[in-house]
């Protein structure tokens, strides 16, 4: 069943790639016209169906806790389909994780983090989960964790990367990271707490 499903969504996906590329090499230097924009729309509904369908599979297999190696090769057909699709980078490597393929975990989110940069749940997803949980390193995982946080995001995203900072021995980054979080969110209890108790310690500012 599995493996029908598979060829016939591959199919489908030649299908579209061969349009998409027939519309590219039809489009004028100016930019695409009526027609060839219309074909790019087709394309583009064309592929958001077949998406849709192997995420109702994922999410099927999912619950069922049947086949969960199935699982993570439809995310890569969804993936190849729509780079910008980031459940499934996100459920391919949950799954990689819990069957210990370390290294492919490590490869869905960099893939991920590569196609969609400015994704935060993706990139605090990566830092927390992989590094910080999977592989206690929140060193590794700053680089992720910081861009999450700079991104526009909610308080809980920038609070982990000032745990992760204080984590990775970084206590003046993470101080002035708690700072930071409280000037933007000054009615946030979290923030507040660790500022008041990085003042108590003396590695903060004065309070008001």
């Amino acid at each position: 069943m599995v493996g029908r499903f598979a060829a016939v969504a591959w199919i489908a996906a030649a299908t579209v790639w061969g349009a998409s590329a027939w519309g590219a090499a039809k489009q004028a230097p100016a930019g695409p016209g009526p027609v060839e924009q219309a074909a790019e729309n087709e394309i583009a509904a064309v592929r958001d169906t077949i998406v849709d369908a192997l995420w109702v599979k994922t999410d099927e297999y999912w619950h069922a806790q049947e086949n969960l190696a199935a699982v993570i090769e439809i995310c890569r057909m969804e993936i190849e389909l729509d780079p910008h699709f980031s459940d499934a980078y996100s459920v391919g490597a949950w799954l990689s994780l819990q069957h210990g393929q370390d290294k492919q975990a490590l490869d869905f989110y960099k893939q991920g983090v590569a196609a969609n940069p400015d994704d935060y749940e993706l990139l605090h997803e990566f830092g927390l989960r992989y590094y910080m949980l999977a592989k206690h390193d929140p060193k590794g995982a700053l680089p992720y964790l910081k861009r999450a946080a700079e991104l526009p995001s909610p308080a809980p995203i920038k609070h982990t990367y000032a745990h992760a900072l204080a984590q990775a021995g970084q206590r003046k980054a993470a101080a002035a990271e708690w700072l930071k979080i409280l000037k933007q969110f000054p009615n946030d209890p979290i923030a507040r707490r660790e500022v008041k108790k990085l003042q108590a310690a003396g590695k903060a500012g004065p309070g008001k």
